[in-house]
């Protein structure tokens, strides 16, 4: 009978401290921040062909589950160095549940500035930066108030007004605006204080 009982309350123990695990609220006002690790290959028909890492870190100030605001700042890492870029932004954020898992969107708007240049001849080198924007939908895992792993993916679009570009023997040829649609894969570690 005490096994019995003994074996009983170490059940709902267990069982009651996995209920109280699952219930988890991730911090939902106060300060926030994410770094966030993504890798993004363009979608463009053009010869422009860029596949990147992006970290970013962004941070900001979360008023409700739904809604925060924050600044943050990415860097395109082109392997060649043509399209290296520091994009900086501003970000609308949302998580719909205060749950320990939950759905999230991100918005970011912002100027991303030319930071690179191809090493080997043809140069291709971005002369002006432009609009950058991006879009990301996840998910947020909350391991306890104030720290959460996130996985998303989204679309980064960096526009860039005046790019440089030469022939074999370096000699510059015509400049020209472009545009990279990206498809952008990443995962995320989200901090919140009050």
């Amino acid at each position: 009978m005490k096994r019995t009982l003994i074996a009983a309350v170490t059940l709902l123990c267990l069982f009651g401290t996995a209920a109280a695990q699952r219930h988890v609220e991730f911090r939902w006002r106060g300060v926030y921040a994410v770094g966030d690790l993504g890798y993004a290959f363009n979608v463009n028909r053009t010869h422009d062909t860029v596949s990147a890492f992006m970290p970013a870190l962004s941070g900001g100030f979360m008023f409700r589950k739904e809604a925060a605001v924050g600044l943050g700042f990415t860097y395109v890492m082109d392997p060649t160095g043509a399209f290296s870029q520091l994009p900086l932004y501003a970000e609308l954020r949302s998580h719909f549940l205060r749950s320990r898992l939950t759905p999230y969107t991100a918005l970011q708007v912002g100027y991303s500035l030319p930071v690179g240049a191809s090493s080997e001849p043809p140069v291709v080198k971005i002369d002006k930066g432009g609009l950058y924007l991006g879009i990301e939908v996840g998910g947020r895992y909350a391991f306890s108030r104030s720290l959460a792993l996130g996985f998303h993916a989204g679309y980064r679009m960096l526009h860039s007004d005046r790019v440089l570009r030469s022939d074999e023997d370096n000699v510059p040829m015509h400049t020209d605006a472009t545009t990279l649609h990206m498809i952008n894969l990443g995962v995320a570690l989200h901090f919140s204080t009050w």
